[in-house]
């Protein structure tokens, strides 16, 4: 699979600029990809100072313009695309992951890890899934959930050879975080975060960028930086379905000794 991170500047509440961003840095890439993974929230920006606010801008999954944009631009390009959006539904905001591909709606997964932040006005989801994207199990994880080593490892467990993970953090620990959980569950991971800068509280806040595509075995195959930019790397898949490591050649027979699993 040839498997993409998107790295953008969101403009704030501006939909229809994130998402022809989105087109064209896809439709100047000269290799064709068949995954790719965008930053939390990327079509609306992070921080609103109330329900109400997000409420107006927050979009049903999956009829609202988003999903459906998202999946024009996918049969276009013959590609999936995977990142979270603002969802309303049945009164309720949450932060979703969705899953497009040249067929058009393929799924969602809400956060089912708030900040303290996101907790004011989000509710949380309560289930995490694997999906098969071109005969490849592929999970997700949404920005914060990184830190829970439950989350990557639940998807692990459920079969997942790579893990999207659709960010919006100005931490390197974050991006540190993140190559353990390639490591230690010897899977694909796809980083994408934003380059932007908001406002919240009287501050600036800007994004760090560094949007990367890590093996399982830890290394950084692919890095942004701090540029506004599309970037693929070819990656064997196969090389992540027996989960043996160096020194244990059966990891699921191990992680299964601990029974919260």
């Amino acid at each position: 699979m040839i498997i993409g991170s998107l790295q953008m500047n969101v403009e704030k509440k501006d939909k229809i600029k994130n998402l022809n961003t989105i087109e064209q840095l896809i439709n100047q890439s000269v290799d064709s990809v068949d995954l790719v993974v965008m930053p939390e929230l990327f079509s609306t920006g992070y921080f609103f100072d109330s329900a109400s606010e997000l409420m107006e801008i927050a979009e049903e999954i999956p009829n609202g313009y988003t999903t459906r944009r998202l999946s024009e631009i996918a049969k276009n390009a013959n590609c999936h695309f995977v990142g979270a959006i603002a969802e309303q539904y049945n009164g309720h905001l949450y932060i979703t992951a969705i899953v497009v591909g040249p067929s058009g709606y393929v799924g969602k997964q809400r956060k089912r890890h708030l900040t303290d932040h996101e907790s004011k006005v989000f509710s949380c989801g309560t289930s995490s899934e694997v999906f098969d994207i071109n005969g490849c199990k592929v999970g997700i994880v949404i920005c914060f959930e990184g830190w829970f080593p439950e989350s990557a490892r639940e998807l692990m467990l459920k079969g997942a050879q790579i893990i999207c993970h659709s960010a919006l953090t100005c931490q390197e620990r974050t991006l540190d975080i993140m190559r353990i959980r390639a490591i230690e569950n010897k899977v694909y991971l796809i980083l994408a975060n934003s380059i932007s800068t908001e406002y919240h509280n009287n501050e600036s806040i800007t994004f760090r960028g560094d949007s990367r595509i890590i093996d399982y075995e830890g290394n950084i195959l692919i890095n942004a930086g701090q540029d506004e930019k599309l970037i693929t790397v070819e990656v064997n898949e196969e090389h992540t379905i027996h989960k043996d490591l160096e020194d244990c050649k059966d990891l699921i027979s191990e992680v299964k000794k601990h029974t919260y699993f």
